[in-house]
């Protein structure tokens, strides 16, 4: 459900949650009592509006950590290579990279199985 088919208030309201405030604050912020707000919070489209923001940010915030991710492992992998590093730094660095591998590749085979799993529940659609 998109924003555009809320009104006004009620944008303003998953606007405030997304900003960090409680129910109570968003109401002051609005000029409504706080049981409106909980009113709001009950309308299905609202949540849906606000579950679709939240996916967005964490969509963004995922976006930062893998860019931040790469340049992570590549400041790793420099340190592994660098001869004039210790060599505690050194293995230091193989181990993180090892450690970071196996840990992304569980969790993507484990995506790879909840997906098929899911498209299996749902008879092979996705």
């Amino acid at each position: 459900m998109a924003d555009k088919d809320l009104s006004p208030r009620k944008q303003a309201f998953v606007t405030a949650l997304m900003g960090g405030m409680t129910q109570e604050e968003a109401a002051a912020l609005l000029g409504v009592r706080p049981r409106t707000c909980r009113r709001y919070y009950a309308d299905p489209q609202v949540r849906a509006a606000l579950a679709q923001a939240q996916d967005a940010a964490l969509a963004g915030v995922t976006r930062k950590a893998t860019a931040a991710m790469i340049g992570a492992l590549d400041t790793l992998y420099a340190i592994m290579q660098d001869t004039r590093a210790s060599p505690s730094a050194r293995v230091a660095a193989a181990r993180a990279i090892l450690e970071s591998g196996l840990r992304f590749t569980e969790l993507v085979t484990l995506a790879e199985r909840v997906t098929a799993l899911e498209q299996k529940l749902n008879g092979g659609a996705e």
